[in-house]
């Protein structure tokens, strides 16, 4: 274990001070590296990247991205803005968060190099980083098609995030099914998805719209990785809950979808 800035403390204090300033440099050094979780050189990018866009949390790094997704597709649609719309109202962000989520949208459309960020999120929480890329992914199929510098981003944040060919693949396949058909054409599910879905959300298929959003709410709400973490789930659960959400999300549009209601 090579300490970044322990190491560069002492080479500073040995310059200044002799054998008395490498020892002071290398004790603050050391604390700053505690402070900063540096034990290695690699990190220092990540770490960097976080002091120079701030707040680092996974609900900034997620909006940012999906900013710089929708810019990078050539042009940001009421498509895009409504996905980032929802994935709000899924994560149940208060008017604070919400109106922060927005300027991280706003400022991911400009930012530079991402994957430093995603690489620290994958650092402190393995499992949101795969839910990371799996959002990235929902927005980057809203055109329709995939153009190079879409593909050339997910694919480097899903090296940063650990995130193999075969899992990036099935998630463009899963999001790519449950997208809205083009107009003019009626997409009609059958039967036994329409009851699976329903089944999932807990509901009935002749409920409400109302009935159905409060259901979504509801199973999002209870397979939130934080909620899970507080009711003492353990990590295979917490681990699986990227993917217990997504098939509730699925539900959900193809229940809208079947019912007609935004």
């Amino acid at each position: 274990m090579l300490w970044p800035v322990t190491v560069v403390g002492a080479l500073v204090g040995g310059l200044g001070g002799a054998l008395p300033g490498a020892l002071l440099g290398a004790v603050v050094g050391h604390a700053l590296d505690r402070h900063w979780r540096l034990r290695r050189w690699s990190d220092l990018p990540a770490r960097l990247a976080e002091l120079r866009t701030g707040d680092s949390s996974f609900e900034r790094v997620l909006f940012l991205c999906l900013g710089r997704l929708a810019k990078a597709s050539g042009r940001v649609s009421q498509q895009h803005l409504q996905l980032a719309r929802d994935l709000m109202q899924q994560y149940r962000l208060d008017e604070a968060a919400r109106l922060a989520a927005m300027r991280d949208f706003n400022e991911g459309k400009t930012a530079g190099e991402l994957g430093p960020l995603v690489r620290a999120l994958r650092k402190r929480e393995p499992a949101r980083a795969a839910e990371l890329l799996d959002s990235c992914w929902r927005m980057a199929v809203v055109p329709g098609q995939l153009n190079d510098e879409v593909r050339s981003l997910l694919a480097s944040w899903a090296a940063e995030a650990g995130l193999g060919q075969a899992e990036q693949q099935r998630m463009h396949q899963r999001h790519r099914r449950t997208q809205p058909p083009p107009r003019g054409r009626s997409a009609v599910p059958r039967q036994d998805a329409l009851n699976r879905a329903a089944a999932l959300l807990k509901v009935n298929l002749s409920d409400t719209p109302e009935m159905i959003k409060r259901a979504y709410r509801r199973q999002l709400s209870l397979h939130h990785p934080d909620k899970l973490a507080a009711r003492g789930a353990g990590r295979a659960e917490q681990g699986n809950a990227g993917e217990r959400i997504r098939q509730i999300q699925e539900a959900y549009e193809l229940l809208r979808r079947h019912k007609g209601f935004r």
